[in-house]
């Protein structure tokens, strides 16, 4: 796992674990192990320490901190660590990294532990620990604010947000940025230019005390909007607080604490579980093994808001791609909506003028079906009716050639359906795209039973290719995720209905820990798509029950979201913020009338508790159906679809950790008093052995 090599008084120490240099405790025995014998040797004068070119490490295996079962055992992994950087730190001779591609975590810890530092030009480094619900356990919380300071430093370990080389070098993380191609070299003229070991932990010269309390005393109010479930944040400042207040030592002994404290949280141990269920998503055994399908071009139909969210996802990714559409003025608005996405990114630094220009100079537009003729991949994103989309599909293969995959973007209707009259159906694979396309993390890629292995494998890694976590679903209307989010959609109208305020709806969600509520998303997304939506869900699950005709005639009256002005909230011109509706409230007030329904008190707990179980119940027949592989499957589908809470860890995740027992009786007691909607399935009564 270490390869070392000397020449000309260096010994250059290289990771070779593949595929990406995961840092284990094996591997820390054979770095430390390679320092000291580098150390030992005589004709060494300094070590560089690197790994590929264009990769430094992933930083730590994740799996050493799953499989952690108390709280001596997290103490104990942190100190291995942390025992480990300081040999590094402790090597009496000059030990430089010459880091490349993203250096995240324990790779960045590692690196820092050295007494010199050089990265490539496209290096990025980050501190991601925090977004995982712990704080570094490898003295990151230690070493990085005496490099760059506790301002520099609180930001990167509070956000996980990464940094660029410039910036590092700017900040003290890093001492070089290496212009050429070879990093090695670049270290070893640093090292010779190096009098003797500069060790991190005993940095001063860019810690300030007054600027360090200003930091501490500023960090309260990044904290504020911080769950209460997720302990990380506080954990890390008081780590760094300690370090620099007390000692390097005390610091280092008050993270492995804090480790073991985070470790200790459902909100951590979810959020990791999410981390492996999200890799594993992708992984399907049964298609055969063989390089995926090298898509590098395709064709978009259609420049709605889908069609253009899609484009953009996939030239930001390289893709060159031909979006057609009949409108010249869907055209012409689409492509403007992307240029003005993208070189929004340069004015906000993150992308280079030059590099915006390239992603821009993939994308074209035509009305010509000619011009799609020849793409591999082409993904029809027109409008949410099966006439409309069908007449599209048999155009695509009429245009394209055998080989061409055709992928259709629908959200609910079946793929057999749209199948139908195709000369050669097994090439139809459903990848519904979120809105908006080129921001939302996930692609479910719906497989048909007769859709060829060969299909859904190119499918799969092509959403992988453009940076996306792909799904896999059987085709059922509704999929996965609408599947589960329509009837928690329609369960907020009832809520409404029986005489929940709508502000209550929404605030009970976003104490639970969705990003915002279901009425409030709905009036984005727009009321008329929930009702075309539930047409087709409701007819092919009827036990889903009826929509509230508060959604009925709101849509009647216009009244569609925030695109008309007016939905379940009011909005003035040019602001979203929702104000609450009187025409709203009349419409509450004459459904309540015609169905002869006094409205009622409804707490927060019947809210969150109706809501969730909807979700939950239906997630347990999607799994009885066979719709997803996994329950980590849909777990992920759901977070990284409809923003359900990760440190909860996912809809069945968070059933578990109920109760299965307490969810079924849950679910009984509902159906009893709103009706079948809420009749837990087969499945569920079999896992708890109820008849």
């Amino acid at each position: 796992m270490i390869e070392s090599t000397v020449s000309g008084g260096v010994c250059v120490l290289r990771l070779n674990a593949p595929p990406v240099n995961t840092i284990t405790f094996a591997l820390l025995d054979e770095l430390v192990a390679a320092v000291r014998r580098a150390c030992a040797e005589p004709r060494v004068r300094g070590i560089i320490l690197t790994g590929r070119p264009d990769h430094f490490s992933a930083g730590a295996d994740l799996a050493l901190f799953r499989d952690l079962s108390n709280a001596e055992e997290a103490v104990r992994a942190s100190r291995v660590f942390q025992e480990a950087f300081q040999a590094v730190e402790d090597s009496a001779k000059p030990v430089a990294a010459a880091v490349a591609g993203r250096v995240m975590g324990s790779a960045l810890e590692l690196a820092m532990a050295c007494h010199y530092r050089v990265c490539d030009k496209a290096a990025r480094f980050s501190m991601p620990e925090v977004t995982l619900g712990i704080n570094p356990g490898g003295g990151g919380t230690q070493r990085l604010p005496r490099l760059v300071g506790a301002e520099e430093a609180l930001g990167m370990l509070l956000t996980g947000d990464a940094v660029d080389a410039r910036r590092a070098c700017v900040t003290g993380l890093m001492d070089a940025v290496c212009a050429g191609d070879d990093l090695v070299e670049s270290a070893r003229a640093l090292l010779q230019s190096a009098a003797a070991p500069r060790r991190t932990s005993g940095r001063t010269d860019r810690l300030n005390g007054a600027a360090d309390e200003a930091a501490f005393r500023s960090a309260p109010e990044r904290l504020a909007g911080v769950r209460p479930e997720i302990i990380a944040p506080r954990i890390i400042l008081e780590a760094v607080r300690t370090g620099l207040k007390e000692s390097f030592r005390a610091g280092l002994r008050k993270e492995q604490e804090g480790f073991a404290e985070c470790m200790g949280t459902p909100a951590a141990r979810n959020k990791i579980y999410l981390f492996f269920a999200a890799r594993q998503a992708g992984k399907i055994p049964a298609l055969p093994a063989g390089p995926a399908a090298d898509i590098t071009r395709a064709a978009v139909i259609g420049m709605g808001s889908m069609g253009t969210g899609i484009a953009q996802a996939f030239i930001t990714c390289g893709i060159r791609v031909a979006v057609l559409d009949q409108d010249d003025a869907a055209l012409r608005k689409g492509a403007d909506r992307i240029r003005s996405s993208i070189r929004g990114r340069v004015e906000q630094g993150d992308l280079k003028p030059e590099a915006a220009e390239g992603i821009l100079g993939l994308l074209s537009t035509t009305a010509d079906w000619e011009q799609v003729a020849d793409a591999p991949l082409v993904v029809e994103a027109v409008f949410e009716e099966t006439a409309v989309k069908r007449a599209v599909i048999g155009r695509i293969e009429a245009a394209c050639g055998d080989g061409t995959i055709i992928a259709t973007n629908t959200s609910t209707i079946s793929l057999d359906v749209l199948a139908a009259g195709l000369r050669r159906p097994e090439r139809l694979v459903g990848m519904h795209f979120f809105n908006p396309a080129h921001h939302m993390p996930l692609v479910e890629v719906i497989r048909r039973d007769a859709t060829a292995d060969s299909v859904v494998a190119a499918a799969l890694g092509f959403v992988k290719s453009i940076r996306k976590t792909p799904v896999l679903v059987r085709n059922r209307e509704g999929f996965l995720v609408n599947r589960l989010f329509i009837p928690y959609l329609k369960e907020a109208f009832w809520l409404l209905e029986e005489g929940a305020d709508a502000p209550a709806i929404d605030g009970a969600m976003v104490e639970f820990g969705f990003p915002m509520g279901p009425l409030t998303l709905v009036d984005m997304a727009g009321l008329d798509v929930l009702v075309l939506t539930d047409r087709v869900l409701s007819r092919a699950f009827p036990a889903h029950g009826l929509l509230s005709q508060v959604a009925v005639r709101l849509v009647e009256r216009g009244c569609l979201g925030q695109k008309s002005g007016a939905g379940v909230y009011r909005y003035e011109k040019g602001d979203r913020t929702p104000y609450p509706s009187a025409e709203t409230a009349q419409v509450i007030a004459e459904v309540q009338q015609a169905a002869g329904r006094a409205p009622r008190p409804v707490g927060k707990d019947e809210i969150t508790r109706r809501l969730v179980l909807r979700m939950v119940n239906e997630a347990f027949y999607v799994m009885e159906e066979g719709v997803a592989q996994r329950e980590s499957d849909l777990d992920v589908a759901l977070v990284l679809g409809t923003g359900f809470p990760d440190f909860r860890g996912g809809v069945l995740r968070y059933a578990r950790d109920l109760g299965l027992g307490n969810v079924r009786a849950d679910l009984d007691r509902l159906a009893e008093e709103h009706g079948a909607r809420f009749s837990p399935c087969r499945h569920l009564r079999e896992m708890e052995g109820v008849r």
